[in-house]
């Protein structure tokens, strides 16, 4: 699952980042039929560029219905 982050000042990074991750601790993809996979597959952050914000992805499983 992908998150991006609005636009900020280049200076203004590790706020960005740190934005970023509060709304990602407080994001439920269960409401979409995933679960947080952290064991499956590593996280991956973009550098951080202002212009286009911060990105960064964290890894999900498919919940399977039963």
């Amino acid at each position: 699952m992908i998150f991006q982050g609005p636009p900020f000042n280049d200076e203004d990074f590790e706020e960005a980042i740190h934005s970023l991750w509060e709304v990602m601790k407080s994001y439920d993809p269960e409401l979409y039929g995933f679960t947080w996979a952290d064991q499956d597959a590593p996280r991956f952050q973009m550098e951080p560029k202002g212009y286009r914000g911060y990105i960064e992805g964290r890894p999900v499983r498919e919940i399977m219905k039963k």
